[in-house]
């Protein structure tokens, strides 16, 4: 488990002179190799799969409905075409004597339309009455295009039963319990699996610097979005996963780790001593130790990871004795 911690930046200023590695005779010596790392795990956030606000393709009920049934389960995958539910009602039966209403007016308006054009032509009518048949003639239409849009998401057999079909293919969503199944509210939605995203809320200081998030061994989320606006002190990250492995639900909450990315070094914990409020670790060189300022980032297992303003990785830091190095840079002599 890591911990995240937050430590003030070291003055270049404060450094110690080195020491034979013979001053600590008597003392246990050991050393070990310090690793570059370049990532950290911060504290887990939980997360709610979802999807960005507008990126669903509604269809909306195209008059009143009296009842409906749904074919499919909430979630299900659909192809474009599908038949999604079928509906009944009064009003299913009204909109269609109105939609063959349209058509038929529209044909009348057009054969009308295409007469008077040719008297136009010829001189025969007045430019006036032209302009009333053509008014005629884009009204019947608009009327009729209107009616035929939302034609397109039914599909009416023999018998006139009245069925919703799917626009396009992808993931099914239906409104809830409560919803109105009146003209003009949501009948359903379709998603893009590829839009289905996981929403954070997470601390303004944390996501500056998240890289991606760590739900399992197989399972890592991109950073896909930030949100720019903050809610108090917490800003939204979007993510999304890095492979169909995830197997992520809408309405799901997930728990996931932010992973930051670094630049810094991992050594044992008993490695680290503080000198006049500063972080230091006694570097082998040759038959001397050297102090070197370091940054403390965080802790993972029995380890600290922190960064400096040298290179230092595969050195031989000290582990053992430290507290006795420590008291004689006090000046308190050998414990």
């Amino acid at each position: 488990m890591l911990t995240c911690l937050t430590i003030s930046r070291v003055s270049a200023a404060q450094t110690l002179a080195p020491i034979p590695i013979s001053e600590l005779s008597g003392f246990d010596t050991q050393f070990a190799t310090t690793h570059a790392t370049d990532f950290i795990d911060a504290q887990s956030v939980m997360g709610e799969v979802s999807y960005k606000p507008g990126i669903n393709y509604t269809v909306l009920f195209a008059f009143d409905v009296a009842q409906i049934n749904y074919l499919y389960a909430n979630g299900s995958h659909v192809k474009k075409g599908a038949i999604v539910a079928t509906v009944q009602g009064s009003d299913v039966q009204h909109f269609l004597d109105t939609y063959q209403s349209a058509k038929d007016m529209l044909n009348v308006a057009k054969s009308h339309y295409d007469i008077n054009k040719v008297h136009l032509k010829n001189k025969i009518i007045r430019s006036s009455e032209w302009v009333t048949i053509t008014q005629s003639y884009y009204a019947a239409k608009l009327s009729f295009e209107h009616l035929n849009h939302q034609m397109r998401y039914l599909q009416v057999d023999e018998q006139e039963n009245v069925s919703l079909i799917s626009p396009k293919t992808g993931i099914l969503q239906f409104p809830t319990q409560a919803a109105n199944r009146m003209l003009g509210e949501r009948a359903f939605d379709i998603l893009d699996p590829n839009s289905i995203e996981v929403k954070f809320t997470v601390p303004i200081s944390l996501g500056k610097g998240v890289s991606y998030f760590r739900v399992s061994e197989q399972c890592q989320l991109k950073i896909k979005s930030v949100d720019n606006i903050a809610n108090k002190y917490h800003q939204t990250i979007w993510a999304s996963p890095s492979s169909a492995q995830c197997n992520l639900t809408i309405g799901q909450s997930i728990k996931a780790v932010p992973v930051k990315k670094i630049t810094g070094y991992s050594v044992a914990k008993s490695a680290l001593f503080e000198f006049e409020n500063t972080n230091y670790i006694a570097i082998k060189a040759d038959e001397h130790l050297e102090f070197v300022p370091v940054q403390l980032i965080g802790s993972r297992n029995q380890d600290f990871i922190f960064s400096a303003n040298i290179p230092l990785n595969n050195r031989q830091v000290l582990i053992s004795s430290v507290s006795a190095l420590q008291g004689m840079l006090l000046h308190l002599g050998r414990e």
